[in-house]
C-alpha cells in the first residue's frame, strides 16, 4: 500500500517537473483538489485502494508546499501594455525562503 503510493506519487511529482515546477506551485490549490480527487476515484473499490490514493494525495500536498516556500513560484497577473486596452496575462515570480534574490 506504502509502496504503491509512493510510486504513484513519484510519478505525479516528475510530470510536474516535465512542465516548470514554480508555474505548477503557483497553482497548488487547484492542483490539491484535482489530483487528491484523482487519486481517490483511481483507486477506490477497496479500503487498500482508498488509502493507497489518500497517501499518494497527501504526498504530492506537501511536496506542493514545501517547493512553494522553499524555492518560490510564479503566478499569473493580468498587465496592461502602454497602447493596448485589454490587459495580457504575465507569469510573475515569487521569491521563496532559500531562492538567490
Amino acid at each position: 500500500m506504502f509502496e504503491a503510493a509512493i510510486g504513484t506519487a513519484l510519478a505525479f511529482i516528475f510530470l510536474m517537473f516535465y512542465f516548470d515546477i514554480k508555474k505548477v506551485a503557483g497553482m497548488a490549490v487547484i492542483l490539491d483538489v484535482l489530483i487528491f480527487g484523482l487519486m481517490l476515484w483511481l483507486f477506490k473499490g477497496t479500503y487498500a485502494g482508498m488509502m493507497t490514493g489518500m497517501i499518494a494525495g497527501l504526498i504530492i500536498t506537501f511536496f506542493l508546499r514545501g517547493v512553494r516556500s522553499s524555492i518560490g513560484y510564479k503566478k499569473v497577473e493580468l498587465h496592461r501594455a502602454h497602447n493596448t486596452l485589454t490587459p495580457m496575462p504575465r507569469w510573475v515570480e515569487v521569491p521563496g525562503k532559500f531562492s538567490r534574490r
